[in-house]
C-alpha cells in the first residue's frame, strides 16, 4: 500500500470500525455524547492490576537504583497502606506529590490512585508560593515531596494543614514531617482497603496557567487517562499496519525510554509513566538533564527512546562527545513542547540515522490527545501537528464567534472524552472556556488542511511558550510593577532557535528613577521562578506605545522590540 493520506484514512476506517481493534463506540458523560474506543481499560487501577503480571522485568533505573516490576508495586501497596491507616487518605481525597523526577514520585502516585484518592502533581520548578497556592487550592492533606520543595514550605506546613512525606530527607522528621522511606517501610505486609472505583470518578488534577495568569487545576477522570493511553496505542498500531513494525537495534530487546519530561506534565505522566507500565518498557530516569550522562546512560541501557523539548534534543546532538558514545540503540528521537528550530529534523537524521520522528498538538486539559503524527505520516506533514485523533472534535470560530471551515480555520475549539470536565473550583473559568455543548476554547488559531493535518498557526492567549513550559507575561508584569522606578511595562514571548520562544520585557522607568538591569534580574529572581525571568530586557527612553482607548500596546511594542533586535 502507497503511503499516501488516503490510504491513512481507509487504514484509520478499517481499525477503528465495527469488530477493529480499536473500535469506536459514544458514551454518554454528564449527559452529553462523545466517542471512544470500547476496548480502552475502564480504569487506571485496571491498567495498574495488569502491570503486576510484568513481575521480575526490570521497570525503573535511576541513578544506581533499579526496581523490577514486583519491587514497584510492593512500595506501592506499602504506601497505600500506611497512607491510608496513618494520614486516612480515601477516596475523593487530594494528595499532592512534588519533587524531580524519580521512582518515588510513581510509586506515591499509583498509591494514590489505588486509594481512589486525587493525585495532584505540582510543578517542581515554581517558587515557594506556587507550591502553597497548588497544595492550599487543591485541598490536599498529605504532600509527597524531596528535600528542596519541602524547604519552600516546611514554615507554613501547620497553616496549610498538610503533613509532609519527605523522600531522602535531610533533616530530623517530626511532627507534620515524615520520611517517605519510613512511610513505606512501616506499610510492608500491612494491607488496605481498595474502595470501588468507576471509569468517571476524578484521578488526577495538573495544574496549568490560564488566561488569568493564575494557575488553574485541571481535573481528570479515570476514563480520560485510559482513552488517552489507548490513543497512543492506535497511533502505534496505525503506523505498524502502514509501514511494518519497527525492529529493534543496537543490542536494544525493549523498549526503554529516557525520561526527561517532567512527570507533572501530562505528557510526562502518560508517556514517561502510564504508558510504559502498561506495555511493560524499562524507564530510565535522571536526576537532572546532563547530555553527557545521557550519552552514558543510552549506551549503557540500550535506550530506544528520547522526546523532549528541541533544547534539550540540540544539547545532546551537539554535546562534543556524541560520537564518542554508541547510540545506536535509538529509535525514536522526537522534539515537542514547543517550535522546532530549522534544520532540527535534519540533524536528528544525520547523528540518530533516520528514527521515527513525531510531532502533536495537545493540551493539559485534553491530556494531550488532539492531533498526533509520527513515522512515515510525519513526513507526509513535517510540518504540521498531525492527524486528528478519532476521538477528538474539532471546530472553528472567527473573531465575531461565527463558526468557519476548517480549511478557513480560526480559533480552535474541542470536545472529547479526554477533555476535563471543568477546573477545580473556578466556575468563573469554566463558564468562560465550556458552553452547553462541553465545546472547549483553546485559545489557538488553527485549520486542518485536504488531507486532514492540523495546523496551529497562531495563539489568541498572551501564553508565552518557552520549552514547553507555559508562561504568564501578567505574572511578570505585576512583579516588575512593584518596582518603585517603573512607569510602564511589557512581557511578550520572542522566536528563539533553542527553547521555542523565550520572554522579552520593554519597560519605561519614572522621570529621575535609575535602575540596572543587574538590578532588575536580581530582584526578579526572588520573585518569580527562574524559567521566568525575560531573556531579553529593554529599557526605552520614551513611554511605552498605547492604543486607543490608552491602553499599553503589546503588540505594537513587540514589533518595535523586534525591529530593534
Amino acid at each position: 500500500m502507497a503511503l499516501t493520506p488516503a490510504a491513512i484514512h481507509s487504514k484509520k476506517a478499517e481499525i477503528t470500525g465495527p469488530g477493529g481493534m480499536f473500535e469506536l463506540e459514544p458514551v454518554t458523560i454528564d449527559g452529553h455524547s462523545y466517542s471512544a474506543y470500547r476496548h480502552a481499560p475502564k480504569t487506571l487501577v485496571d491498567v495498574f492490576e495488569a502491570a503486576r503480571g510484568h513481575g521480575d522485568l526490570e521497570f525503573m533505573v535511576y541513578e544506581g537504583e533499579r526496581y523490577s516490576y514486583a519491587d514497584f508495586f510492593a512500595a506501592v501497596d506499602a504506601l497505600a497502606a500506611t497512607l491510608q491507616s496513618e494520614h486516612g487518605v480515601g477516596k475523593g481525597d487530594r494528595v499532592a506529590i512534588a519533587m524531580r523526577n524519580n521512582p518515588s514520585w510513581v510509586i506515591a502516585y499509583a498509591a494514590i490512585t489505588y486509594l481512589g484518592a486525587i493525585a495532584v502533581p505540582v510543578n517542581s520548578w515554581g517558587k515557594a508560593e506556587e507550591l502553597a497556592y497548588a497544595i492550599e487550592d487543591s485541598g490536599s492533606a498529605v504532600l509527597v515531596c524531596d528535600q528542596p520543595r519541602l524547604d519552600l514550605v516546611a514554615d507554613q506546613l501547620q497553616q496549610l494543614g498538610v503533613t509532609a512525606l519527605v523522600v531522602a530527607g535531610t533533616g530530623a522528621p517530626g511532627g507534620r514531617i515524615q520520611r517517605f522511606e519510613d512511610a513505606v517501610q512501616a506499610g510492608r505486609g500491612r494491607g488496605y482497603t481498595r474502595p470501588e472505583i468507576d471509569t468517571l470518578d476524578p484521578c488526577v488534577i495538573l495544574y496549568t496557567s490560564g488566561s488569568t495568569g493564575f494557575p488553574k487545576g485541571v481535573l481528570h477522570r479515570h476514563i480520560a487517562l485510559c482513552q488517552s493511553l489507548m490513543n497512543m496505542f492506535y497511533l502505534g498500531f496505525l503506523l505498524m499496519e502502514l509501514e511494518g513494525p519497527r525492529e529493534f537495534r543496537g543490542g536494544a530487546e525493549r523498549e526503554t525510554p529516557l525520561l526527561t519530561v517532567p512527570l507533572f506534565h501530562a505528557t510526562g505522566l502518560l508517556s514517561g509513566f502510564l504508558l510504559p507500565v502498561q506495555t511493560g518498557q524499562k524507564v530510565v530516569m535522571m536526576y537532572k538533564w546532563d547530555a553527557r550522562r545521557a550519552l552514558e546512560l543510552i549506551q549503557q541501557e540500550r535506550v530506544t527512546g528520547l522526546s523532549s523539548v528541541p533544547a534539550v534534543i540540540q544539547d545532546f546532538l551537539h554535546h562534543p562527545d556524541f560520537d564518542a558514545f554508541d547510540t545506536t540503540s535509538l529509535i525514536r528521537v522526537s522534539a515537542a513542547g514547543a517550535a522546532t528550530p530549522a534544520g532540527l529534523p535534519e540533524l536528528i537524521r544525520e547523528k540518530c540515522g533516520e528514527p521515527s520522528r513525531s510531532a502533536g498538538w495537545g493540551m493539559t486539559e485534553t491530556l494531550a490527545v488532539g492531533a498526533t503524527m509520527s513515522g512515515a505520516v510525519f513526513d507526509l506533514s513535517p510540518d504540521s501537528a498531525g492527524l486528528v485523533s478519532p476521538i477528538t472534535q474539532m471546530r472553528f470560530r472567527d473573531a465575531q464567534g461565527n463558526e468557519q471551515d476548517a480549511l478557513t480555520g480560526g480559533e480552535l475549539e474541542v470536545r472529547s472524552v479526554t477533555c476535563t470536565p471543568g477546573y477545580w473550583e473556578k466556575p468563573d473559568a469554566n463558564a468562560a472556556t465550556f458552553d452547553d455543548e462541553r465545546w472547549m476554547k483553546t485559545g489557538d488559531v488553527a485549520r486542518i488542511d485536504e488531507d486532514g493535518f492540523l495546523h496551529i498557526t497562531g495563539r489568541i492567549k498572551e501564553i508565552v511558550i518557552r520549552g514547553g513550559e507555559n508562561i504568564y507575561p501578567g505574572e511578570i508584569e505585576q512583579a516588575v510593577y512593584e518596582l518603585p522606578q517603573v512607569k510602564e511595562n511589557v512581557v511578550f514571548g520572542v522566536p528563539d532557535d533553542a527553547m521555542g520562544e523565550e520572554l522579552a520585557l520593554v519597560l519605561h522607568l519614572n522621570p529621575g528613577e535609575a535602575l540596572s538591569e543587574a538590578e532588575l534580574r536580581a530582584y526578579l529572581q526572588d520573585r518569580v521562578a527562574g524559567y521566568k525571568v525575560p531573556k531579553h530586557i529593554r529599557f526605552w527612553s520614551e513611554p511605552l506605545p498605547q492604543n486607543a482607548s490608552g491602553k499599553l500596546h503589546k503588540l505594537k511594542t513587540r514589533e518595535m522590540f523586534l525591529e530593534a533586535l
